[in-house]
């Protein structure tokens, strides 16, 4: 116990000591979500991916407007491949014509899922890598000023 109070006490002694030398640091915050926002790459980057937001929307509409007009087709197939004033061959071709629109509907609604999916991965990816790619260059601006000593942030 006095051996470790022995070597405890200097270490002690030398840290109330050095307390002040420490204290002599200049230390400077920023509000980081503040400068992001207002940086104005980040402005540039958002309104771009707002564009490709936008474009990637306009080709979802245009999958839906395909399946409505593909579904609306199928429903009219089907009504007349059931009317039972025509041939049993016309209704079988209609019948047959039906089949191929619901499978035709089905991959467009599949390739739709897949587009969506897709864009939002990719809208997603975008996003991150702007954002890294700004926030690394507020970081570098940052650490060259406090190399610098201007506190001027």
């Amino acid at each position: 116990m006095k051996t470790l109070l022995k070597i405890l006490a200097p270490l002690l002694f030398c840290a109330l000591l050095g307390g002040p030398v420490f204290a002599q640091g200049k230390i400077a915050t920023i509000d980081l979500r503040k400068v992001f926002d207002d940086y104005w790459k980040t402005k540039q980057a958002d309104a771009a991916l707002k564009d490709q937001a936008a474009d990637m929307e306009k080709e979802l509409k245009s999958f839906e407007a395909d399946y409505k007009k593909a579904k609306e087709d199928y429903d009219k197939l089907v009504v007349s491949a059931g009317d039972q004033a025509l041939s049993s061959d016309e209704r079988d071709k209609r019948k047959t014509a039906a089949e191929k629109k619901l499978l035709d509907m089905k991959e467009i609604q599949q390739t739709g899922q897949q587009y969506a999916t897709s864009a939002r991965t990719t809208l997603a990816e975008k996003t991150k890598r702007m954002r890294d790619n700004v926030l690394t260059e507020i970081r570098g601006v940052v650490n060259a000023k406090a190399k610098a000593g201007n506190c001027g942030l």
